[in-house]
C-alpha cells in the first residue's frame, strides 16, 4: 500500500454519521486539494462484509477554489439493500490513476492511498427502531433469584426430589448418588425477596432488576430448561407476586425485566414427553425427533434439554400466540432477556418483539458471546449482552492489552445502532463465568485468544489425552475450583483494587452498567457452581459496597450517548478515555500499575465550574497505585 501526500487536508462530510434508516437519503460531500492532480471521475463505493459494491454512485463537483474543489453525492437504501453494516470509500480517477480515500483509524483523518486500509462504515436501520427511555443510561443488577434473598413471608414449596439447603451454604458440586453433576440445590430465594430488598437496589443506585428464569423446572434452581413455561415455580412464587413486585418497583421508578430460555426445555416437561411418546402428538414437529426415537438436544452434550423446533407453527404459538407465554408474562414485566439469543431465529426473534410491542414498549435483551448480526438489532432484539467489552476491560486490568481494548470498543460502537449501544448491558461478570473478583485475583485465567475467564477450554491441564481421544477431567477440574475458591487476605485486596478502576473503566464506554448481584458485596468464586453462592447478607465487604453506591450515582450524572470516544492515551500501565456528546463530557483516567502516576488532566476539565468529580486513591495531579479519576462535566 502507498499513501498520497497533499499539501492540504482532505474533508470529508455527512448528512448522518453513524446510521441512516432505509428510505432516508445519505449526503455525503469530499472536498479535495487541488494538488492531487488532475480529477477525472470521483465515486463513492459501498458494500456490505465480504462482497463486491453493491452500491457505486458518482459525485459530481459543487464547487472549485484554487486551493480546492468539492463533491457532493447522495446515497439512498432501499429496502433491498437489507438493514445492516455498510463500508464506504472513495475513488478517484487522477490523470488517469485510480486512486482512494480512505479513513485512518489512529488520526481519524481521510488520506489518499493506492491500496487496502479501513473503511468509513455505516448502518442501515429500521425507520421505527425505538427503545425505552428508561433503558438508557441504566444500572442493571442481575441477580439468580434462588441464591439473591429468601423472604421469611413466603414457604418453600416443599416439591418432592428437590435438595432444600440453608441459606449460605456451599452449593454442591460433586456428582450425586446416580453420578451425575446436577443443579438440585435450592435454597429458596424468590420473587417476595426481591421485593423487600427494593430500597436496597435502589439506593445502591440500581434502575433496572434483571431477574433469573422463573419458569416451573422440576429439578433445577436456575430454571433454564423449563418443566411448563407458563407457569411460576412455586419456590419462586406466583403471578400475584410477580405483579406486586412489578408495581412496587415502577412506583420507586425501577424496571424489572425477566430471563427466558425459549431454545430448549426441560426432559420431563410434558409437552416434550408427548412427543416423544406419542405416535400421534401435535407436538411432534415442536422438536427434533428421529424415527428411532433419538432426538437433539443442547449442545449435544445436554441430553435432559431437548432442544425446540423454531420453525413449528405450534410452537411460535406457544410462545408469541395470543395466548402465548410472552402474552401471559408481559403485562407484569418491562422486558425480557432471552437466553441462548444467538441460538434463536431471526424470525422467532422477531415474533417475541412483536408480540412484546403489542403489549407495550418494552425491552428486549438477547444473550450474545460475540458481537451480534447488526440485521437483528431494532427487528428482532433492541440490545445484546456486551460480552466483548467485558473481556475487553478485563485482559487490560490483567494483562495491560491496551490495543485489545480500543479496538474491541471501535469494532463495536460502529457495528451497532444508536439504540443498541445505549442500552446494552456492560457486565464484569454473569452467572455464566467466573467472578469478577476472582478472575482479578489472577489465581487462574486465560491469555491468548480465549475469553479471561475460560480457564476449561482446551487446551487447559484438565484435558488429557486418551485411547479414544482428549477428555475433560470433570471431577479433577471441579476439586480444583473448590480448593482455590477461598481468597487470600493479599489475593482479595489486590483484586479489589483491580476491580474498581476496571468498573470506572467500563463505566466510560457506551452502554448500560451491569451488576451481577453479590459483586459489589465481594462475592467470588470460579465457575458455576462456584460463581452462584448464596448472597451475604450479614457479612458483606461494606468498603466495596459503598464504592458501588457512590461510583453509580456519580455515573448517572452523564446523560446522553456515549459514542464520540477518544483514547487521549493509552498503553499498558495507565488509560486516559474521554467520552462526550453535545451537552455532557466525561474523563475518565486511571493507574494500572502499584506505582504512583503523575497525571496531566485536560484544562477543560481541570477549569470547568461545573464539574463533578469520583476519585478512588487519587487525585487530580496524582494516581496512586491502582488510582482513578472520573470527572463529568457538562
Amino acid at each position: 500500500m502507498t499513501n498520497i501526500t497533499c499539501d492540504n487536508e482532505i474533508l470529508v462530510t455527512m448528512s448522518h454519521t453513524r446510521e441512516i434508516a432505509i428510505n432516508d437519503v445519505l449526503q455525503v460531500n469530499l472536498k479535495m486539494p487541488r494538488n492531487i492532480g488532475n480529477i477525472q471521475v470521483v465515486k463513492v463505493i459501498f458494500n456490505r462484509q465480504n462482497e463486491n459494491p453493491c452500491i457505486i454512485k458518482e459525485m459530481h463537483k459543487t464547487k472549485e477554489e484554487d486551493d480546492f474543489i468539492e463533491y457532493e453525492g447522495m446515497v439512498s437504501f432501499a429496502p433491498f439493500h437489507r438493514f445492516e453494516n455498510y463500508f464506504f470509500f472513495f475513488s478517484l480517477t487522477v490523470d488517469g490513476i485510480e486512486l482512494f480515500i480512505k479513513i485512518n483509524r489512529d488520526t481519524k483523518k481521510p488520506f489518499i492511498t493506492t491500496g487496502e486500509s479501513p473503511y468509513w462504515r455505516i448502518l442501515v436501520i429500521q425507520n421505527d427502531f425505538t427503545v425505552p427511555e428508561w433503558s438508557k443510561n441504566a444500572v442493571f443488577y442481575q441477580l439468580i433469584l434462588d441464591r439473591f434473598y429468601k423472604s421469611p413471608n413466603r414457604k418453600c414449596a416443599n416439591i418432592e426430589g428437590r435438595n432444600y439447603r440453608k441459606w449460605g451454604e456451599m452449593p454442591d458440586w460433586q456428582r450425586n448418588s446416580n453420578g451425575d453433576f446436577h443443579n438440585n440445590d435450592f435454597f429458596g430465594g424468590n420473587l417476595k425477596g426481591v421485593e423487600e430488598k427494593l430500597d436496597y437496589l435502589k439506593n445502591l443506585g440500581t434502575d433496572v432488576v434483571y431477574i433469573s428464569p422463573i419458569n416451573f423446572s422440576t429439578l433445577r434452581y436456575e430454571h433454564y430448561a423449563a418443566t411448563d413455561h407458563t407457569q411460576i415455580d412455586p419456590d419462586a412464587g406466583n403471578f400475584e407476586d410477580l405483579e406486586s413486585l412489578h408495581s412496587k418497583a415502577n412506583q420507586k421508578g425501577m424496571h424489572i425485566i425477566l430471563d427466558i430460555a425459549f431454545n430448549h426445555c426441560n426432559i420431563d416437561n410434558p409437552i416434550f414427553q408427548d412427543a416423544l411418546n406419542n405416535p400421534n402428538s401435535i407436538y411432534k414437529d415442536w422438536f427434533y425427533i428421529h424415527d428411532d426415537g433419538s432426538y437433539e438436544y443442547w449442545y449435544g452434550q445436554f441430553k435432559d434439554m431437548p432442544i425446540f423446533n423454531q420453525s413449528s407453527p405450534g410452537y411460535q404459538n406457544y410462545v408469541y400466540g395470543d395466548n402465548g407465554v410472552i402474552a401471559k408474562y408481559g403485562p407484569y414485566v418491562d422486558g425480557f432477556r432471552l437466553d441462548l439469543a444467538s441460538e434463536l431465529q431471526p424470525f422467532f426473534l422477531e415474533g417475541i418483539r412483536n408480540k412484546t410491542r403489542a403489549i407495550g414498549l418494552k425491552l428486549i435483551l438477547g444473550e450474545y458471546w460475540h458481537k451480534a448480526d447488526c440485521r437483528i438489532l431494532g427487528k428482532g432484539l433492541d440490545c445484546v449482552t456486551n460480552y466483548p467489552f467485558t473481556n475487553a476491560v478485563l485482559k487490560y486490568i490483567a494483562f495491560g492489552e491496551a490495543d485489545t481494548l480500543k479496538n474491541t470498543v471501535y469494532e463495536i460502537i460502529e457495528s451497532y445502532p444508536q439504540n443498541t449501544l445505549d442500552t446494552m448491558l456492560n457486565s464484569l461478570d454473569t452467572h455464566d463465568m467466573m467472578r469478577v473478583i476472582t478472575i482479578l485475583s489472577l489465581k487462574c485465567v486465560r491469555r491468548g485468544y480465549c475469553n479471561i475467564w475460560d480457564i476449561d477450554k482446551e487446551p487447559s491441564q484438565w484435558h488429557v489425552q486418551t485411547a479414544h481421544g482428549i477428555v475433560f477431567l470433570t471431577d479433577a477440574f471441579r476439586t480444583f475450583e473448590f480448593q482455590n475458591d477461598k481468597l487470600l487476605p493479599n489475593e482479595y485486596a489486590i483484586a479489589i483494587k483491580r476491580l474498581k478502576i476496571a468498573f470506572m473503566l467500563m463505566g466510560t464506554l457506551p452502554g448500560n452498567l451491569c451488576i451481577f448481584y453479590g459483586t459489589e458485596k465481594g462475592l467470588h468464586g470460579f465457575k458455576d457452581p462456584f460463581n452462584r453462592k448464596c448472597m451475604d447478607w450479614e457479612n458483606g465487604d461494606a468498603n466495596l459496597e459503598e464504592f458501588f453506591t457512590k461510583y453509580l450515582h456519580f455515573w448517572k450524572i452523564y446523560k446522553g450517548s456515549k459514542v464520540d470516544i477518544d483514547f487521549l492515551y493509552m498503553d499498558s500501565e495507565m488509560a486516559m478515555i474521554e467520552v462526550k456528546n453535545s451537552d455532557y463530557s466525561m474523563l475518565t483516567v486511571i493507574n494500572n500499575t502499584v506505582m504512583d502516576i503523575k497525571i496531566d488532566i485536560p484544562r477543560k476539565y481541570i477549569e470547568a465550574s461545573n464539574k463533578t468529580v469520583f476519585t478512588e486513591n487519587a487525585t487530580e495531579e496524582i494516581l496512586h497505585g491502582f488510582g482513578g479519576i472520573s470527572i463529568i462535566i457538562g
